[in-house]
């Protein structure tokens, strides 16, 4: 888990050392640049606190925090013409502001997403997909939303995709899995209670894995049997809205079902096609006149 995600998470934090996260992921940069007395002066604690806080999200001591986290917003740094995944409008903007901004962001959150796609993973992903006999998405929130999706794309095409929206429903769904299942499980921060001890159950079950999730290390990593990552510059909690995560999920599950439906093209667009006929409550005569 990177730094930044668990000086979020607060876990286990004395209200000092939450004081010192806070400070920390609202200054960015500029707190490496400090010495451990500055930033201690600053946040009203100690040195003594700061190296506690350090150890505690496995990290040496100050110095260690500093060149690592100084190398981590390296990564997640914005250039010049990127929006902030975070915060892409103010509360100056105008409307045509805030509408090319999520235009931009959309844009930029997709090449991301993309330059982290590995086209061997993808066949890897396809082939376990046409081994399954049934497919189970595990998610939480707003993973489910784009897990909903893929399920109804999936399902078009005549492949079995199953799942749950509540907890203790895909705790079940986990329990009743078998090495005939594949799981596709999605969590931007890898570290959701209720996700790993799904992955725990699916282990037990010898169930093949895929992971959606964040770039870098997480608890859902360490079960995944593949891992696909996702746009990783959006903050947990500190942000307007998840638009550039859940944009990067849906991403990632529109490419897996397109590069499924590749595999057999004709067959999947026959089978959707009758599929959409059969369910779509349109008058016939629309219908046929589509047709012709």
């Amino acid at each position: 888990m990177n730094i930044r995600t668990q000086l979020e998470l607060e876990d286990h934090f004395t209200d000092s050392e939450k004081e010192i996260a806070r400070y920390i992921l609202t200054n960015g940069k500029d707190v490496v640049k400090d010495s451990i007395s500055t930033l201690a002066e600053k946040t009203y604690t100690s040195p003594a606190t700061i190296v506690r806080l350090t150890k505690k999200i496995g990290l040496e001591g100050y110095n260690d925090f500093r060149i690592r986290y100084s190398a981590e917003l390296e990564k997640l740094s914005l250039s010049d013409n990127e929006i902030d995944v975070n915060f892409p409008f103010t509360k100056e903007s105008s409307y045509e502001e805030i509408m090319n901004n999520l235009i931009l962001l959309s844009h930029q959150t997709l090449e991301h997403t993309k330059s982290l796609l590995d086209e061997k993973v993808l066949r890897k992903v396809v082939k376990m997909m046409k081994k399954a006999r049934i497919i189970d998405l595990y998610g939480t929130e707003n993973s489910l939303l784009a897990a909903a999706l893929f399920q109804n794309k999936m399902t078009r095409i005549g492949k079995n995709v199953d799942m749950r929206s509540l907890d203790g429903s895909q705790t079940f769904l986990a329990s009743a899995s078998a090495p005939d299942h594949l799981a596709i499980v999605i969590s931007y921060s890898g570290e959701t209670e209720n996700v790993i001890r799904w992955v725990k159950i699916l282990k037990s079950k010898h169930t093949p894995l895929i992971a959606i999730t964040s770039l870098g290390d997480n608890q859902l990593s360490h079960y995944a049997d593949i891992i696909i990552s996702t746009d990783t510059r959006e903050k947990l909690f500190h942000k307007i809205a998840p638009f550039s995560s859940i944009l990067s999920i849906e991403y990632i599950l529109s490419v897996i079902y397109c590069c499924y439906f590749q595999e057999d093209y004709d067959g999947h667009l026959d089978h959707k096609i009758s599929f959409d006929k059969m369910s779509d409550k349109r008058p016939a005569h629309l219908l046929k006149d589509e047709n012709d």
